[in-house]
């Protein structure tokens, strides 16, 4: 897939697959118009799975410049901490600055809700802004769940599973024009082939996985969810999951999958071997494992991990070039 052009849309370079969602977001229900918006008539979307939902106390301790200054001296924050603390230093740039790119609202009831840009909607009230610039549409906006994926995807705050379900609601929409692909995700929301394979065969494969990612949160890697979804045959995968949950690493669990099928060996009799035998498995799973820990994920061949054919030649290349290497 190329890399998109980019362009300029309000004051923030974006590429041209934001862009579209953005056209198609506005060719949508309602029209569409700009307007500085009392934040006091915003809420935030809770179906968002980037809602952050800050308590009070959070937001007291936000507008407690000892805290901040205490927060900021840490050597190590946990996860939530760095997250207000970025929305801290957004709210500050926005007392220097104001808001420099509108957020996208729609109406709802007698309110507004933040369609995409509720960081700089918790900014503004950080700032203590009374209002904010906001691009407003009458009706909810078609294609909401794709607009809040494009700003959410890449934000290291996100975790799989809040990933995975505003994933599965794209391809919602997708599938209701007829375009639920890969390809269309994929340029649709500006993430490179590789991933958006790996998200749509997570998203489109077996239940069993989505469980583990969504509700027990077991799997909380993509690569590993997209490995284990690649698993055709059922009591395999299940089997792979059951380890998975008492704390293995993917390559011991399914080391531990491929030991319980096989059959116990007989001894041979016979000349002594002059070479070793490195087995055979039908998971390509197990061979991507291999080949991703001994090469990394840049090096690693852009394959379809199901098409068996693909994946043995290039098993056979890699042991050679490994062989050579040593």
């Amino acid at each position: 897939m190329s890399t998109p052009k980019k362009f300029r849309f309000g004051s923030t370079p974006v590429t041209e697959a934001i862009g579209d969602v953005v056209r198609r977001g506005q060719s949508g229900k309602g029209e569409l118009h700009y307007d500085r918006v009392d934040l006091d008539r915003i809420e935030p979307d809770p179906e968002n799975p980037r809602q952050l939902q800050l308590t009070e106390d959070e937001f007291a301790r936000l507008s407690d410049p000892d805290w901040v200054h205490s927060a900021r001296a840490l050597d190590e924050v946990d996860q939530r901490t760095r997250l207000l603390l970025r929305l801290r230093d957004l709210a500050d740039s926005m007392i220097e600055n104001d808001v420099l790119e509108p957020i996208r609202v729609f109406r709802h009831g007698s309110l507004y809700r933040v369609a995409y840009g509720e960081r700089r909607y918790w900014g503004a009230r950080l700032a203590n802004l009374k209002n904010i610039p906001a691009r407003i549409s009458d009706q909810r906006p078609a294609n909401v769940r794709t607009l809040q994926l494009v700003e959410n995807l890449h934000r290291d705050d996100l975790d799989l599973a809040a990933r995975m379900r505003n994933v599965i609601a794209v391809l919602g929409e997708l599938e209701a024009e007829g375009e639920a692909t890969t390809e269309r995700f994929g340029h649709l929301v500006g993430m490179g082939e590789r991933n958006a394979r790996r998200y749509c065969r997570v998203a489109m494969g077996p239940q069993d996985v989505l469980d583990a990612v969504l509700n027990e949160r077991v799997v909380r890697d993509l690569a590993v969810a997209a490995s284990v979804a690649s698993i055709v045959d059922d009591s395999r995968r299940l089997a792979v999951l059951a380890n998975l949950r008492s704390g293995m690493s993917l390559a011991d669990a399914l080391a531990a999958v491929e030991r319980a099928v096989e059959s116990p060996k007989k001894q041979s009799r016979g000349r002594p071997a002059t070479k070793v035998t490195l087995g055979a498995t039908t998971n390509a799973a197990v061979v991507r494992e291999i080949m991703q820990r001994v090469l990394g994920d840049e090096a690693l061949p852009d394959l379809e991990w199901d098409d068996y054919r693909s994946v043995s030649k290039a098993w056979k290349a890699f042991l050679a070039e490994l062989e050579r290497s040593l």
